[in-house]
């Protein structure tokens, strides 16, 4: 009788050692796919950070190309006044060198 009993309580503890086992690896996966979760989430977080940020560059590229072409024709309708205003300010200053 010794012998069932020794076989029964054996199998008992394995029973109770497994059971354990599986409870805490399942409480470990848990966890561990909890932490996977936060982790996914705040990447995907920053990620919608940074595309924010390339939104707002590409604004502020577009926005800056269209001021610079902007200025490139206030530029260049400006250039004939600046040129007309040197040759006044050059035969003005040839007149005063030759007066004196």
């Amino acid at each position: 009788m010794a012998v069932l009993e020794t076989i029964g309580w054996s199998l008992t503890a394995a029973a109770l050692a497994w059971g354990l086992t599986m409870s805490w690896a399942s409480v470990a996966m848990a966890w561990t796919r909890r932490a996977m979760q936060e982790e996914v989430d705040h990447w995907r977080a920053e990620a919608a950070r940074a595309w924010r940020v390339v939104d707002q560059l590409k604004q502020e590229a577009v926005v800056w190309s269209r001021g610079r072409q902007d200025g490139r024709e206030d530029l260049m309708a400006l250039m004939p006044l600046l040129v007309a205003a040197r040759e006044r300010l050059a035969s003005t200053t040839e007149g005063q060198d030759t007066d004196s």
